[in-house]
């Protein structure tokens, strides 16, 4: 493939609306002082509170160490804290505080405000064929679980 070919590739394509996406995403979530990673980690207590780190590190898919320092921020905010599993000493759990509840709403707003830029101008089919499509290319990347369900 050679430089004309590639400006004209789904690669190439692909790479610029995933950068302008992230753009718009960060842009988002810098009014409140979240970061992406924070955001992820939030969207996951907001669907099922109570959940072992593990659990979150699983889905995400990042290090252990990199959670932690995720999670330690969210703590050192108060959106979340961390617990003793009552089944078993050895697992915490992350519980959601009133403040992190409380920010739901605010970032469902902004993902919003970033999914009506993306879809300008499609149609509703149109917009379910985009969705399936990226859905169809993250399998082909080898991109799978629940993120990619929703």
């Amino acid at each position: 493939m050679d430089t004309s070919d590639y400006l004209d590739s789904p690669v190439y394509w692909l790479r610029r609306a995933f950068l302008a996406m992230h753009r718009a995403i960060q842009e988002e979530l810098s009014r409140h002082d979240i970061t992406g990673a924070q955001f992820e980690v939030l969207r996951q207590l907001w669907s099922e509170d109570g959940l072992e780190q593990r659990v979150i590190q699983e889905r995400l898919g990042v290090s252990s160490p990199t959670l932690t320092g995720v999670i330690d921020s969210l703590v050192e905010r108060r959106l979340v804290e961390r617990c003793l599993s009552p089944e078993d000493a050895r697992v915490r759990l992350l519980l959601l505080t009133d403040a992190g509840r409380a920010t739901e709403a605010a970032f469902v707003e902004a993902m919003q405000r970033v999914q009506l830029r993306l879809v300008h101008g499609f149609s509703p089919s149109e917009q379910a064929l985009l969705k399936d499509w990226l859905r169809r290319v993250a399998a082909n990347m080898g991109v799978g679980g629940e993120g990619c369900n929703d």
